[in-house]
């Protein structure tokens, strides 16, 4: 079974990238925000709908990053993540399963922040790589 969700990657101005914790009882693991799509939807419409519901925000502008698989962090299943790079409009406040929010870059991996192996292995070397996020 491969579960298949739409990320998105929101930075800012500080060279840092947003992850959110969801509510999983003995979890503390954080993921790119996003979700999986409704009946119908596009990969716009997920992530217009999953960031409103999420972090009470809304999309600005979105452009393809990546699409990466790994086992999912909550589910014993494979993970297909479709992400995008996002703009927002709004300050991100947690809402709906998200507990907590956090600002990560190179230096929160060295520092023990855990992640999910999308960020972990993928998205955030990436970011570090292009200069958009700040090494460790």
């Amino acid at each position: 079974m491969t579960i298949d969700k739409v990320g998105a990657v929101i930075l800012n101005d500080q060279g840092q990238m947003l992850v959110v914790r969801k509510h999983v009882p003995g979890r503390h693991t954080f993921i790119i925000p996003g979700g999986q799509r409704e009946t119908g939807e596009s990969d716009e419409q997920t992530c217009r709908r999953e960031l409103l519901e999420e972090l009470g925000t809304q999309v600005v502008a979105m452009d393809y990053f990546g699409t990466y698989e790994e086992p999912s962090e909550f589910e014993d299943a494979a993970l297909r993540a479709t992400v995008y790079r996002v703009e927002i409009k709004g300050d991100p406040t947690p809402t709906s399963e998200i507990v907590e929010l956090a600002w990560v870059d190179g230096a929160s991996l060295a520092a023990g922040v855990e992640v999910g192996s999308v960020v972990a292995r993928h998205v955030l070397p990436r970011l570090v790589g292009e200069g958009l996020v700040k090494p460790a």
